[in-house]
């Protein structure tokens, strides 16, 4: 996704957006280099949950200028709450990472026109109750 709007609109700032401790891809851009981060604690966005960036992948995000932001899971929990509550979208966590970094004011986007990818609607019912209801059921 990255490299089309990138080639289509070069101008375009493109963010990824990474679970806190699994920041792999947005380390690697930050320093020039694919970094491997430490295991650490596990994250409610397990789509996201890599260690480093490939290396065909952080070639094509690094050739895009993207950088990179964090989101911790209390504030993916919040946005997955509003995109089913206000837009009547079920995301899976992972999905709703890019719509938690808006939300969570990590990226500035004052007098700028903004795209969020939210994808998947890969969670058990069990689980996006869970979620809804901060991580209790």
């Amino acid at each position: 996704v990255s490299l089309a709007f990138h080639y289509q609109s070069p101008k375009t700032e493109i963010i990824a957006v990474e679970p806190e401790g699994f920041n792999g891809m947005g380390s690697s851009l930050a320093h020039g280099a694919i970094e491997t981060m430490p295991i650490g604690p596990k994250s409610i966005c397990d789509g996201l949950m890599a260690r480093q960036p490939g290396e065909a992948p952080f070639a094509a995000v690094r050739a895009a200028g993207v950088r990179g932001v964090t989101v911790d899971d209390a504030s993916v929990r919040r946005a997955m709450k509003i995109a089913f509550e206000r837009m009547k979208l079920v995301l899976e966590p992972s999905g709703a990472a890019s719509l938690a970094a808006l939300l969570g004011g990590k990226v500035n986007v004052a007098g700028k026109t903004v795209l969020v990818v939210a994808t998947g609607g890969n969670v058990s019912l069990a689980d996006f109750i869970s979620h809804m209801n901060d991580g209790r059921i």
